[in-house]
């Protein structure tokens, strides 16, 4: 059955693909496109003032809803670009995606409306989708839904996917303190988003890198209650720098980090979620995401039953 594979797959916490890229070197991405056709945010249907794409007749339609635009810079851009992937590699799939899909109440509606297309396979991109995706996979048991973070599956149609990111995270936290100790500054910072069991996961995990080369350091943490805003991310890192850190990494999406460092002398940042974030010298190295792999095997996994 093909929901079975869904569980055996999504509800185990995925190793996935992940790459600790340093911006002294190219970052690993995935192979070339072929020439695909483009994910499609074609206008058909509305949900509130969202878009609801079409599916394409005789193929599997995996549909991918984001928190922010495709081309944010970092987590949304991420999982497009896995999107992409999957369409170029493995035939007879149409993807789509919505982007900008506020979580709670209007997430719901969206996952609904996708469902009523006949989407099959249908994929929820942030932590707060989780209990809107949860109610809308038990009115349509024949559609897959794979929730990206989170806890939750209902063991039949809904599972969640996830990644190791805390050893990512612990890397970058050993060469942040690393840095910080052949500088002789002694005090670190992370912008963290909400106080989850990920995002606190992820920072402890940082935490211990620090500790483990530079056993001296305290961690100066600033909570931002956001995702994707590039004013507070920025204000936040303007905040741990102007506090005495001498490197700042970010748990949000845009490359705040980095470019507040630029405007210092001798501080570093830590960018995040996606390979291109990591592009100025003063950043230090960017844990980022690579998807596509992953929802190939996935989605293949599906298909074959």
């Amino acid at each position: 059955m093909k929901h079975q594979t869904i569980l055996r797959i999504a509800t185990f916490m995925l190793a996935l693909a992940l790459v600790l890229s340093a911006c002294g070197a190219p970052a690993t991405e995935a192979p070339a496109q072929p020439a695909a056709p483009a994910a499609t945010e074609a206008p058909a249907a509305e949900a509130g003032s969202l878009q609801i794409p079409d599916i394409e007749e005789g193929k599997f339609n995996v549909a991918l809803a984001m928190l922010s635009v495709h081309d944010d810079g970092g987590w949304s851009q991420a999982q497009y670009d896995g999107l992409q992937y999957l369409e170029a590699n493995l035939p007879n799939v149409h993807t789509a995606y919505i982007e900008s899909v506020a979580e709670g109440a209007d997430s719901e509606q969206v996952f609904r409306a996708l469902s009523r297309k006949g989407f099959d396979l249908i994929i929820g991109g942030s932590f707060g989708y989780m209990d809107s995706m949860e109610v809308v996979a038990e009115e349509f048991p024949d559609i897959g839904y794979i929730h990206i973070s989170g806890y939750k599956s209902n063991m039949k149609n809904f599972g969640n996917l996830f990644g190791a990111m805390e050893d990512m995270k612990y890397l970058a936290g050993m060469l942040a303190g690393s840095r910080a100790k052949a500088d002789g500054a002694t005090k670190i910072g992370g912008m963290a988003t909400f106080p989850i069991p990920e995002e606190l996961r992820l920072f402890n995990a940082y935490a211990l890198g620090i500790q483990k080369t530079c056993p001296e350091c305290t961690l100066d943490i600033r909570w931002i209650n956001t995702w994707h805003d590039p004013i507070i991310e920025r204000e936040g890192a303007d905040s741990l720098f102007d506090a005495g850190a001498h490197v700042v990494m970010t748990g949000a999406d845009t490359p705040a980090s980095a470019l507040a460092a630029a405007d210092r002398e001798g501080v570093y940042g830590i960018t995040y979620d996606w390979s291109g974030s990591c592009t100025l010298d003063v950043c230090l190295t960017a844990p980022y995401w690579n998807w596509g792999p992953v929802f190939v095997r996935l989605t293949k996994a599906v298909m074959d039953g």
